[in-house]
């Protein structure tokens, strides 16, 4: 008798273990598919919301894009300022820059397009600058895509426009303002003729938003275009190494309050893994280029045309890599001359030296 209770007791023992292990794992597994949907509805409401930050523009076309077999490699991206300013009726392109990083080297070169650069059919003025309000696309920035494209040879994965007024607020969202190198004096001058001394000379100045604007601005050097490329050379120079040195968690913090000026075709986590890898970077593998414009008076306007040959040899060299030279750069007739500004040299310039030489 007792033998026979022994083992009913020894039986039934194990199946109520079982079954109480079987309820741990389903309440596990309940527990862990709850925590994997409360993260996805978290990161689908962050996603919706920095998404939500900056405008979204047309995606570009794939033929006017770097090869797919490179574009792990190599990204190049279009960064337009946008101007209503001097009385316009359509928006214009007064800063033009094409940034070609490259990964794979760890460096990044920016090629400076003055914005009065002749190109001809494509803008309503026959200038660059033009070509954004005076295309044919829906999106305008895409005019100013494919005119880098089939005029220079110049893929385009990505363009980034921005508002100018929209340095004011983010440098008066930088602590204590912006320290900022300025190259040359800066002498402002308004419609009327009557001109301020903002800088009497070169040097390390502590500059607010206002202040920042007027000299990215600033037309008004002797060298004109050419000088005030310069300029921004040195602000670029500059807010890089302001970025670089507060992080990337810092520089995130404005995000909220600057991204509202921007539009892009990139999502927010492209922009941030592209901006953490250049920031990363040594400031002797940035580089930027200003190249050599011949300046004319023609048709009664002022505009630059390029040096073919100088302009083949920066591109292929600098901003082609892992790609088939360009053999020709297309141009247009630049009408009747009248003024000959002459050729000014090409400039190169790391950001490592334009700040050593700041110093």
């Amino acid at each position: 008798m007792s033998d026979k209770k022994t083992y009913r007791a020894s039986g039934t023992t194990p199946a109520k273990k079982r079954v109480k292990k079987k309820k741990d794992n389903k309440r596990t597994l309940a527990i862990c598919l709850a925590a994997i949907c409360i993260v996805g509805v978290v990161i689908f409401a962050v996603d919706r919301a920095i998404t939500g930050m900056y405008n979204h523009g047309t995606n570009i076309p794939d033929e006017l894009k770097t090869d797919s077999k490179i574009d792990q490699d190599v990204v190049n991206i279009l960064v337009c300022g946008i101007d209503w300013d001097d009385g316009r009726t359509a928006k214009m392109t007064d800063v033009i820059v094409y940034a070609t990083l490259d990964v794979k080297a760890k460096q990044v070169s920016l090629l400076q397009i003055p914005r009065d650069t002749f190109v001809g059919e494509p803008s309503r003025t026959g200038k660059i600058n033009g070509v954004y309000g005076g295309g044919k696309e829906k999106d305008p920035i895409l005019n100013v895509v494919k005119t880098i494209n089939e005029r220079f040879g110049l893929t385009v994965d990505h363009y980034v426009t921005l508002d100018m007024q929209s340095f004011t607020i983010l440098i008066d969202h930088l602590e204590n303002g912006l320290n900022m190198y300025v190259p040359c004096p800066i002498i402002l001058k308004d419609g009327n003729g009557n001109q301020q001394t903002l800088y009497s000379e070169a040097g390390w100045y502590q500059v607010d938003g206002v202040t920042a604007e007027a000299i990215l601005r600033n037309r008004n050097y002797p060298e004109g275009d050419v000088q005030r490329l310069e300029v921004q050379s040195a602000f670029y120079a500059s807010i890089i190494k302001h970025f670089k040195e507060v992080g990337v968690v810092v520089t995130a913090q404005l995000v909220p309050t600057f991204a509202k000026f921007i539009t892009t075709d990139m999502h927010w986590t492209r922009m941030v893994a592209l901006a953490t890898e250049v920031l990363n970077m040594d400031f002797n593998n940035m580089q930027i280029i200003k190249p050599s414009v011949h300046g004319y008076v023609a048709d009664g306007q002022a505009i630059v045309a390029v040096e073919e040959e100088e302009w083949l040899n920066i591109i292929n060299e600098n901003f082609r890599p892992y790609q088939e030279p360009v053999e020709d750069i297309v141009t247009d007739e630049i009408g009747e001359i009248t003024q000959d500004y002459g050729v000014t040299q090409t400039t190169t310039q790391t950001i490592g030296a334009i700040l050593a030489g700041a110093q």
